[in-house]
């Protein structure tokens, strides 16, 4: 597909093969962005993969992909899809200098690359966390490029000069790998100015009481993750919301009317951890803006059906 062609087949009513990719125990929105996967009509959850992570939260990057792992169990456990779908460690370290930044393998780059050549449509890899998963699988097979479609919360508004994003900077390497590779990309800012990016995605305590039912995981949505996450409550224009900013990669899917888009040469991460622009470079889908009332709605109603 060209890229106009992704972005007019994600407004189709076509259900979209999935893989999710996600840092889940960094914080509480990667939960709720699964969830908002196994929820939605729109999608076909295959395999969901731990990315790797380090910060107050894990001991080292091994670690954190660890216990990311272990969180997936969990979401899929309180959802009743335990063993439904196939879950996999990721890389447990970032590309580095010292391995003459060679890819790093792990079951999830292998099932990424598997999945890509079995599949007879295209495959959409939802990535929430550092993107070394996919830019490993990339590296070592280039021809799944015309099979996927990864659409990564990352990085941050075009308009920056600084870039200290943490999904990026956990492995800006890989980073680097994902823009310049060729392969179809949907970028989803995370952090941007004036509304933008994907940081507008905030809800309150009473915003998650949309989450609507008894089942276990309305319930743990609704009740208890926000309490386990009581600290990630921050204040924000006289409210206290919860940054749920994740949810906005499964929405692109679920919700696509939410999403506006420019097709651009691709951004360069440089080296100087600022954006350098060559008009010359490969077209990516770069998200302009979003309407955050339509995914935290979508994203509520999807749950509410687990």
């Amino acid at each position: 597909m060209t890229l106009n062609e992704i972005i007019a087949d994600l407004k189709t009513d076509r259900v979209k093969k999935v893989i999710f990719d996600s840092d889940t125990y960094n914080e509480m929105d990667d939960q709720y962005a699964i969830a908002y996967a196994l929820g939605s009509d729109r999608m076909d959850v295959v395999a969901i993969n731990a990315a790797l992570f380090h910060n107050q939260r894990s001991e080292s990057f091994a670690d954190g992909m660890e216990k990311s792992y272990e969180e997936i169990g969990r979401v899929l456990k309180v959802c009743h899809r335990e063993g439904t779908v196939e879950t996999f460690r990721g890389c447990p370290t970032p590309i580095s200098e010292s391995s003459g930044f060679a890819p790093v393998d792990s079951p999830a780059v292998r099932n990424i690359i598997k999945v890509a050549h079995e599949s007879d449509e295209m495959v959409y890899i939802l990535t929430t966390g550092a993107c070394t998963n996919v830019a490993s699988a990339i590296m070592i097979d280039p021809s799944i490029k015309e099979n996927i479609c990864v659409v990564w919360l990352g990085g941050m508004c075009l308009e920056f000069t600084e870039l200290y994003e943490f999904n990026l900077v956990q492995d800006y390497r890989a980073g680097q790998i994902l823009l310049n590779s060729g392969a179809n990309l949907i970028l989803l800012p995370a952090i941007g100015d004036l509304g933008h990016g994907t940081q507008v995605l905030r809800a309150t305590d009473e915003e998650l009481k949309y989450i609507k039912g008894d089942s276990d995981a309305c319930v743990f949505f609704r009740d208890t993750l926000p309490d386990e996450f009581r600290a990630e409550t921050v204040a924000y224009s006289g409210r206290f919301v919860r940054i749920i900013w994740d949810v906005a990669a499964p929405a692109v899917i679920s919700v696509p009317e939410a999403f506006e888009y420019s097709i651009i040469p691709a951004p360069i991460f440089a080296d100087s951890r600022s954006y350098a622009f060559d008009a010359t470079r490969h077209p990516i889908i770069y998200m302009e803006k979003l309407d955050p009332a339509a995914v935290l709605k979508d994203t509520f109603e999807s749950i509410s059906k687990l």
